[in-house]
């Protein structure tokens, strides 16, 4: 859970009331030892103007909607503050599209953020909110849902987004594990049900979408529109033929930023010949490669029971 704060007071408040209940101090993400419910009731009443926002929702473990631990709605979960959750934080395995066929999200906003597990991964997720940079400005804009759009990991990049058993190696559609009980076929255990399955067990009608030219997708006209993508780093590996922790891809990555001012910059407005001009190491892979994710040339392995997923670009040899 994502808690939003006015001011310090709020803050001393919520320290005030959590401290009984878990060891504060012994990580930057606190387990407490606390139902939904009862968390909500806390925040709301150390400061009503506090945001809430249930984040990773399908992760199977932990996520409100997740199948080993969570809930069918919001209103299970959160009782009579579920009106209170105004927005909720979809994960690395899904998307606004998937979410969008959820009827209890029609109401409330759809955001994505990034752990902070290290700084590499900061803004691998994005949200773009159309605000006032103040925090009653940014309430407003998770209540009337003033986003200009959402920048994602391709879901199945995630490492739920499929059911399956990963120490067998078993990687299973929501069809596919229906057809065998939910049970792995090689071991007879209970397979792990990721975040597909989850949500087309809580949807409606699938909504149609369209993708414009530079991988922006569109669906209904009450949500906005979101980009997926695939860090720079890993498209320069693909490109480059090495890992994604060598110098060389270091080397080129940093060009690019320094070259265009960020990392989105590049993998979202970038064109080709300025991509190709900006990278002296094999630049027409490179180009080729960032400009396949946008038009959706791909090839993906989807993530399963903790393992993430591939999402790799097809691209052509560089040009001689």
């Amino acid at each position: 859970m994502l808690l939003f704060a006015p001011d310090f007071a709020a803050v001393d408040a919520l320290i005030d009331r959590f401290a009984p209940h878990g060891a504060l101090a012994s990580d930057g993400r606190p387990l407490l030892k606390l139902s939904a419910h009862d968390v909500a009731g806390l925040v709301l009443d150390a400061d009503p103007r506090c945001e809430i926002i249930p984040a990773h929702v399908w992760t199977p473990w932990y996520g409100v909607y997740g199948s080993k631990s969570g809930f069918d709605s919001l209103e299970e979960a959160f009782g009579e503050y579920a009106d209170s959750i105004r927005a909720i934080e979809t994960g690395l395995s899904s998307d606004p599209e998937m979410n969008w066929a959820v009827p209890e999200l029609d109401c409330r906003a759809l955001v994505s953020f990034s752990d902070a597990h290290s700084a590499a991964n900061v803004a691998r997720e994005v949200t773009i909110f159309d605000m006032e940079p103040t925090y009653d400005g940014l309430r407003e804009a998770i209540a009337t849902q003033s986003i200009a759009e959402t920048i994602e990991f391709f879901p199945e990049n995630g490492k739920y987004h499929l059911d399956g058993h990963r120490a067998c190696g078993i990687r299973l559609t929501p069809d596919e594990s229906a057809s065998v009980g939910d049970v792995c076929p090689a071991c007879d255990k209970k397979l792990t049900l990721g975040v597909l399955n989850r949500i087309e067990s809580l949807s409606e009608s699938k909504s149609k979408t369209e993708t414009n030219h530079d991988g922006l997708v569109t669906g209904p006209k009450n949500r906005p529109p979101f980009r997926r993508l695939v860090p720079l780093r890993d498209l320069a590996a693909a490109a480059l033929g090495m890992g994604k922790n060598t110098k060389t891809v270091a080397r080129a990555v940093d060009r690019l930023i320094d070259h265009f001012g960020s990392e989105l910059d590049v993998l979202v407005n970038a064109g080709r010949s300025d991509l190709e001009g900006a990278t002296p190491d094999d630049p027409a892979n490179l180009a080729a490669a960032i400009i396949a994710v946008r038009s959706g040339k791909l090839e993906i392995e989807p993530g399963y029971d903790g393992v993430y997923g591939v999402v790799a670009p097809v691209f052509g040899k560089a040009r001689s």
